[in-house]
């Protein structure tokens, strides 16, 4: 028996043949659209390698759907890669810029007031004038020096330092009284609110230096101040230092800037450098430092600490002096 087929001019053909002749010319489509969808990813790649990370590559191609996905994911990395080395540029650029001014302004201003003195032509009284300027520029100009050197070793510093546990309120008890001359020179009023005891883990060095520079920022930067107030509350599982004046608003771009190295208001002395290194000693620690506008008028600065309560063997301690202290003995009185 002849085997079973389909009568098409020639003769007959077997379903057998008729079936490979359908494989043959859906792989030879398939291939082409394979080759086509292919040159497509050449092309994208050719364009990626000239530099533009916008381009994507999308395929239905059922085996070139993955591929397509992990091409696309690649370059959008690279934009984000690409999009941070120019901010990074940017901020390197600013960074130069605002060096360059703060370390030649005042220096120029030295040698200028110098080369006068030097000259020989002033009367003593000018010349006493013109010395004591340039030892005031001499004095900003290391300031400079000290905050910006402050900035670049700041991780090695934080790293190096151990976290005992300390009693932050009696620590910002010990800084307050450093600046009440500065208050008193100033006609500012101080208003501390600070509780009995407040235990964190943190090196008293970084507390001293934050909560000083809060307070020297105030006293040196809030216009119109009258009043700074300095609260520390407990918050959750954190502390809360607030340090507020009430001075005149700040403008919002001003406001966003705040934290930014080297950016400071128009006008205002200093490095633009002190909250910035605030900032980062109490991310160091497990906190964070931010920043809100008050109403109607003035700023607040809100530094946080993880808490850390007292060991068991100190608070026994505690609770044993304070009933020693009210049993009779030598030199003690009756209570």
């Amino acid at each position: 028996m002849s085997s079973p087929g389909f009568w098409l001019p020639g003769g007959p053909w077997p379903v057998a043949a008729l079936l490979a002749l359908a494989v043959a010319l859906l792989a030879l489509a398939a291939y082409g659209d394979l080759r086509r969808e292919l040159g497509r990813l050449a092309r994208a790649l050719d364009e990626a390698r000239n530099g533009d990370v916008l381009t994507r590559f999308h395929s239905r191609a059922p085996g070139l759907r993955a591929l397509a996905a992990g091409f696309n994911q690649i370059l959008r990395r690279l934009h984000d890669l690409e999009a941070q080395r120019r901010r990074d540029e940017q901020r390197r650029r600013q960074l130069l810029a605002a060096l360059s001014h703060d370390l030649r302004t005042p220096l120029t201003a030295v040698l200028g007031y110098l080369e006068a003195v030097a000259g020989g032509h002033l009367d003593p009284v000018t010349e006493q004038q013109y010395l004591a300027t340039a030892y005031r520029k001499g004095r900003e100009l290391r300031e400079t020096l000290d905050r910006i050197f402050q900035w670049a070793r700041l991780d090695l510093e934080v790293a190096d330092l151990p976290s005992p546990r300390i009693n932050l309120a009696e620590r910002l008890r010990q800084v307050l009284i450093e600046f009440y001359p500065a208050f008193h020179q100033q006609g500012v009023a101080l208003q501390p609110e600070l509780p009995e005891e407040a235990w964190v883990r943190c090196h008293p060095d970084l507390v001293d230096r934050v909560a000083r520079n809060l307070v020297d920022n105030a006293l040196r930067h809030a216009r119109g101040i009258t009043c700074l107030t300095v609260t520390l509350r407990p918050a959750g599982r954190t502390w809360e230092l607030v340090v507020a004046d009430d001075g005149e608003p700040v403008a919002g771009d001003v406001l966003a800037n705040l934290f930014v190295p080297f950016q400071r208001r128009p006008g205002s002395p200093g490095t633009g450098l002190g909250l910035a290194i605030s900032r980062q000693l109490a991310r160091a620690w497990g906190g964070d430092l931010r920043a809100c506008p008050q109403r109607p008028r003035g700023l607040a600065f809100i530094v946080t600490w993880p808490r850390s309560e007292p060991a068991a063997a100190s608070r026994a301690a505690q609770a044993a002096a304070t009933r020693m202290e009210g049993r009779p003995g030598e030199g003690a009185e009756p209570r």
